[in-house]
């Protein structure tokens, strides 16, 4: 029984957290500050091979942050665009959180995903828009 409710405070206390953080971005956005999205980018140069790292978003554009080595040689392309917003697939639930969303771009070295989630992707969809109409 104490297990269960060590567990449950666990979880109350990681998800006040999680919401704290995300509320935090938005009043970031909202003052017109840079903001960093945690996501996972899909870059060409990397097929196949989901990439940790952070989406800075701010009023200059959007730049990307690997957190990994594995990232460290990867860097947004210049002229993305995006082209979609869907849920990710079972298979890519496996690597990526299943609740997620993955707002697919086109770029000129093809294409990019950046699995991103719900309540963080209006921070990159309004980026992304921002560099179309530019």
């Amino acid at each position: 029984m104490i297990e269960i409710l060590m567990a449950l405070a666990a979880g109350g206390l990681v998800t006040w957290l999680v919401r704290r953080k995300a509320r935090q971005r938005v009043e970031e956005a909202g003052r017109g500050d840079g903001v960093a999205v945690p996501c996972m980018l899909r870059h060409p140069a990397r097929e196949g091979r989901w990439l940790r790292g952070r989406m800075l978003v701010g009023p200059a554009g959007m730049t990307w942050e690997p957190s990994t080595r594995a990232g460290a040689a990867v860097s947004l392309p210049a002229e993305l665009r995006r082209t979609g917003l869907r849920a990710p697939s079972l298979r890519e639930a496996m690597t990526i959180n299943g609740a997620s969303r993955i707002v697919e771009c086109a770029s000129p070295e093809g294409p990019v995903l950046i699995a991103v989630m719900p309540y963080e992707a209006e921070h990159v969809l309004k980026a992304l828009d921002g560099v179309e109409e530019e």
